[in-house]
Order: C-alpha cells, then structure tokens, then sequence
C-alpha cells in the first residue's frame, strides 16, 4: 500500500466521523429527558473514543489483457508491365565523302646570289730580316792552372822485415806466411780433430821448428814540400765573329682574291600534298531503340488491421474494511447541552 492510498483512508475516515456520532444520538433520544438519560448514557460518554469500522475504496494498479486493432504490413508479390527500351543494330551501306592526300611535283623558279672569286695581281712590299757578320773586338776570361808550393803531413811507414818462428793455431799451417808446420806437441800423424787446444799451450809444446819473414810497421809523420796546381781566371783580349740581322725592303708580286656577288636563276622541283575529293561506300551501324513490354515481379508490404492482445496497466478502485476512531463532541455543544450527554456534533 503507498503513502497516497493510506492519505486517502484518513480523509475518508475523518469525514464519516459525524455520521457514526449523530447514529448514537439518535438512539439515545427518544429514551428519556435529560436527567432521566444521563445513568444510561454514562459509559458512552466516557473519555474512551471508540472505534468504528468502516469500508473505503482504494485504488489498485493491475495489468489486464485487452484486444487491440493495429495496422501490420504482410509482404505479398505483385506483377507489373514494365515498357523496356532496346536497342538493335542496323547496318546499311552509305556513300561518303572522303579528302585523300597525292604528292604533286611542281616546278619554279628561285633567284639566289653566289660570290664568285676574281683573282688579280697585286705588288706587295714587305721586310726582311738578313744576317750580317762583323768581327768585334773584346775580352774573355780564362782559367789557366798555377803551379803553388805547399807544405803537407804525410804518414810515412819505416818499418822492416823481421824472422820470426811460424805460429800455427791448432793446425799444421802457420798463422803469417800460412806454411805447413810441424810442431812438437801436435805429431804429423795426429788429424785437426785430434789435437786439443789444452795439448798444444806453449809451456807444453816446444818451440817450432820453423821461421818466417813477418813485416813490421812504424808509421812516421813527416811535413813534405809539394807543387800543385790551382785554377786561375785571367782576362785577354779576343777577336770574334758576330752574326747581325738587318732590315732590308723588297718587293713581290701576289695574287689577290676578290669576291664579286653576282644573282643567279635555276629552276627547282618541289613536292606538295594536294587534297582529293574521293566519294566511297562505307557500313554504317546504326542502333534503333524498339519499346517492349517486360512483367517484372516484386514484393510489396501491404498493410492490414490485426487484433491482437496487448497487456495494459488498468487503474481500479476496491472496497477495503478499515477501523477508525469515532469523532469527539464539539465543546461549545457539550457545554450546552450539559455534562454526561452523548452527543456528534
């Protein structure tokens, strides 16, 4: 139940309120007077408000089922005659007019101007250059050798030739003149390889047989008196030849071309493109357009009216048994009409 159905319950309540006072009035006033009224009428018109029962109308929200009449499109195939427009071919012979392009040669004649050379002659002076010779007179420069005397150190060997016994090494042959040497320690029949260094040291060996001429050196530096030349440039007089051109006029006779312009005429062939006018049957295609009838199907949607159910939300009012308090006596009333007096005003 909403807030407003319970609103609507009260207002109706408090308006039946005067109907239930007036209903025990009525049965309380016929009985007796006032005074003779009162014992009765006493547990009535206690503080206690009573409760009364009564029947309102509430409403009440349902959905119902009702029948519709709405429109709905049902597809359906249709026929219809549609005009067609074709196109055929004709071809039929047509006589035209072509432009056809000939060579043609023509003559004519063209005018030009030529230079043409006129030899002349022509006497030209001119320079030339000739050799001379003359003898001059003059100096020259000659490098002549002077012999000078001089002082120099020389290094002079004063050394001799001495005897000296032959020193072989570990071998049979001596170490200055390169002999053969018999030695004591070292026999003829003993091979190189044989003899060892530490057999043939001089306190073990004895002195060879043989000797040698050995040169010994003494170099000596002396200052020495020499003659040598150097170079020494000297001038003299000289007499040469030398070769002078001279400037020298002549004359010649040359040959001069000139040109001379002159007009000439030659006759020239040329070729050009002459239209002709040719006249032949051509095929010519064409296209007529024939109308014909053609049936063309579709569907079309076709509204119809249909009853259908459709649910609807429905608004009603239904009875409802509520209990609400009585209403009290007005108290300007109860004063008049006195205390213990029932009485809905």
């Amino acid at each position: 139940m909403t807030q407003r159905s319970m609103l609507l319950w009260a207002a109706a309540a408090w308006l039946l309120l005067p109907l239930a006072g007036a209903s025990a009035q009525d049965a309380c006033a016929p009985a007796c007077a006032p005074e003779a009224c009162a014992p009765a009428c006493a547990p009535v018109c206690k503080p206690v408000v009573p409760c009364v029962q009564k029947t309102v109308w509430v409403r009440q929200v349902c959905t119902e089922m009702r029948t519709v009449r709405c429109v709905q499109y049902v597809p359906q195939e249709k026929e219809y005659t549609v005009h067609v427009v074709k196109l055929v071919p004709e071809t039929t012979t047509v006589e035209k007019e072509f432009v056809e392009w000939t060579t043609e040669t023509r003559t004519k004649e063209v005018r030009y101007t030529v230079c043409k050379p006129v030899w002349e002659t022509a006497t030209r002076e001119y320079t030339v250059m000739v050799p001379k010779c003359e003898k001059v007179q003059g100096t020259r420069k000659v490098c002549k050798m002077v012999p000078v005397k001089e002082t120099r150190k020389i290094c002079v060997d004063e050394g001799g030739w001495e005897e000296r016994p032959c020193q072989p090494v570990c071998t049979v042959r001596c170490r200055c003149c390169h002999r053969r040497v018999v030695t004591a320690c070292c026999p003829p029949a003993c091979a190189p390889s044989a003899c060892a260094p530490s057999a043939c040291e001089p306190p073990a060996c004895a002195a060879p047989a043989a000797t040698c001429k050995v040169w010994v050196s003494k170099p000596v530096i002396k200052e020495v008196e020499v003659t040598c030349l150097r170079p020494q440039w000297v001038e003299e007089p000289c007499e040469y030849t030398r070769v002078v051109c001279v400037p020298e006029k002549r004359t010649c006779q040359v040959k001069v071309c000139r040109w001379e312009r002159q007009e000439r005429v030659k006759q020239c062939q040329y070729t050009v493109c002459v239209p002709k006018k040719v006249v032949r049957p051509v095929q010519v295609t064409v296209c007529k357009r024939v109308v014909e009838p053609c049936v063309k199907k579709c569907t079309v949607m076709v509204p119809c009216v249909v009853e259908k159910q459709v649910p609807v939300r429905v608004c009603k009012r239904v009875p409802m048994t509520v209990t609400v308090p009585a209403r009290r006596c007005h108290r300007l009333h109860h004063r008049a009409v006195g205390p213990g007096v029932c009485c809905d005003c």
